[in-house]
């Protein structure tokens, strides 16, 4: 079909040849017999209508290529339009169809790419915000130092305060790196079976030494041991995230408990405490990057624990809950069971 046009041109070309040669044979013959006569006449309107079968195809191809421009036009400016009928099973309305579906696509892609951007500026801005105080206090601490006239005992509280603000510093630079990493694909989970029972005793393993300070019992009472689909240490790090939370807000001598739940298709961990609790309106935003709740004042953090959590166990196919009243909170996260 490449060089279809100039075989018509020929074809066209030929058949009037022929054609005005034929009429012209007739027209100078002495006597011209009817059927030779309606023979000739035949083939000049064949030629003609051929003619006029072209001079219509090209107005038709015109006409549609208009359409398809306007239709293109309409999808480029972000309008919605339809051009061709949809409730007709042609070449048009399928073409219609597909650049319909591409623009949708693309349209889908860029409200992502704008979300993301968004995102990465917030991200920004909460880092700024969240860095900037324990760098200030740090500095202060430094030059309060360098003063000579600072008595042994002042140098010893600025130098605890100043080893406080490096730790807060440390903390939060290294959990933003971890959520960044994680945000951006860096670091991809990987789920696999896996004893869900050794992912607790790991978690606790990170905060015993807080609870001990604080006289805390940790409980966790599971005679069997029960197999998830998740990624060892990325889970023990968000079960260590709620448990470090539960050893913040809970009493002096206060009690932890964990238990874990058998379900046909899930397993449900629960991390109780008898801590301060949580006021309902909250429950909703403690999940939330940098959300710290009213009763949070005062207790380290940043409010970026159960942000992780969230996200590595969503990553992972599972999701987590939180009950909360005045007697305490409870964490339930739920994981998913190996297929065999």
């Amino acid at each position: 079909m490449k060089h279809f046009g100039v075989y018509r041109k020929l074809i066209l070309t030929a058949g009037t040849v022929v054609s005005a040669i034929s009429v012209g044979a007739v027209l100078l013959m002495e006597s011209v017999s009817a059927p030779v006569l309606f023979i000739a006449c035949a083939f000049a309107a064949l030629c003609g209508s051929l003619f006029l079968l072209d001079s219509l195809h090209n107005r038709y191809h015109d006409d549609l290529l208009e359409q398809i421009t306007l239709l293109v036009e309409t999808l480029v400016e972000q309008q919605e339009r339809i051009i061709f009928p949809e409730n007709e099973d042609t070449l048009t309305a399928r073409l219609q169809h597909q650049l319909l579906r591409l623009r949708n696509i693309l349209t889908a892609q860029n409200q992502m790419l704008a979300q993301e951007e968004e995102q990465i500026k917030t991200l920004i801005s909460d880092i700024s915000h969240q860095i900037k105080t324990p760098v200030a206090a740090a500095n202060t601490f430094a030059q309060l130092l360098d003063d000579k006239e600072s008595s042994d005992g002042e140098c010893g509280e600025y130098l605890a305060a100043l080893q406080t603000s490096l730790e807060k510093l440390t903390f939060l630079t290294n959990s933003l790196i971890k959520m960044s990493r994680l945000e951006c694909g860096i670091i991809s989970l990987k789920p696999e079976k896996s004893s869900l029972n050794g992912v607790v005793l790991q978690a606790v393993k990170t905060v015993y030494a807080k609870a001990k300070e604080k006289n805390i019992t940790i409980t966790f009472d599971c005679v069997q041991d029960f197999d998830a689909v998740l990624d060892f240490n990325w889970t023990a790090e968000a079960v260590a995230n709620v448990l470090d939370n539960a050893v913040k807000y809970s009493p002096d001598g206060g009690d932890i408990g964990l238990t874990i739940t058998e379900y046909p298709s899930w397993l449900r961990l629960d991390i109780a405490d008898n801590g301060i609790g949580i006021p309902e309106e909250e429950q909703a935003k403690i999940f939330g990057r940098f959300y710290r709740g009213k009763q949070s004042a005062g207790v380290d953090g940043v409010g970026i624990g159960l942000y992780l959590t969230r996200d590595i166990i969503n990553k992972q196919h599972g999701y987590i809950k939180v009950a909360s009243d005045k007697g305490g909170s409870t964490f339930s996260i739920f994981f998913k069971k190996p297929t065999s």
